[in-house]
């Protein structure tokens, strides 16, 4: 796959992932080349890349629509994740008690501003995206190579859920983002694992009441 198409398959996958472009919405090459100021033939290659991964439902003579959240599979995904994700928020408080992880509490802490400003503003898409970097952010510096690209996929797929109840659930992540911070500055590992874990099955539970 070309630089082209690469760019344009992750620009399509974060609008899939976002809300931007939601469950249901057909795309043609020809509005795809027009908002992404391509050609059809990376925009071919990135609408086919993301049918792969089960973002996009491509079908013959008929185009791609996007697909539908796979919410029978979210159970499994948030168990994945409360796991790994407790992993990786204690390994940053190990980090940051240890004088190892200089600039990742400012770093957090600017995600969690920005995330609570685009809730009050209703930015929906915005909100999702920071949930996703705040997260990211703490697995990037976990220094766990292993969890990350675990949880790369497996986030991915939540994100794409979370993009649909930002409304009903986002000042309680972002209350609880701000508490897994706290935990990380003060380089308590137990409790920053306990809040990470606490977070995603109340984001998971979020999920299935709304």
């Amino acid at each position: 796959m070309g630089a082209t198409a690469e760019r344009v398959t992750e620009a399509l996958r974060q609008d899939v992932l976002s809300g931007a472009l939601p469950p249901g919405s057909r795309l043609t090459e020809t509005l795809l080349a027009q908002r992404y100021g391509t050609s059809r033939v990376p925009v071919r290659e990135a609408v086919r890349a993301l049918a792969a991964d089960g973002f996009l439902d491509l079908r013959p003579n008929a185009g791609a629509t996007v697909a539908a959240v796979p919410v029978d599979d979210l159970a499994d995904l948030y168990a994945v994740r409360r796991v790994a994700e407790g992993i990786t928020a204690a390994r940053c408080a190990r980090r940051v008690a240890a004088g190892d992880a200089d600039g990742l509490v400012a770093e957090l802490g600017e995600v969690v501003e920005a995330g609570f400003a685009a809730l009050a503003e209703e930015r929906a898409a915005e909100g999702a995206r920071l949930n996703a970097e705040f997260h990211a952010t703490i697995a990037r510096a976990s220094g766990a190579a292993s969890m990350t690209m675990v949880l790369r996929r497996v986030t991915e797929r939540i994100q794409w859920a979370y993009a649909t109840t930002v409304p009903q659930q986002g000042k309680r992540a972002w209350t609880e983002h701000r508490q897994i911070v706290a935990a990380i500055a003060a380089g308590d590992e137990a409790r920053a694992s306990r809040c990470m874990e606490t977070h995603v099955e109340r984001s998971r539970a979020g999920f299935h009441g709304r």
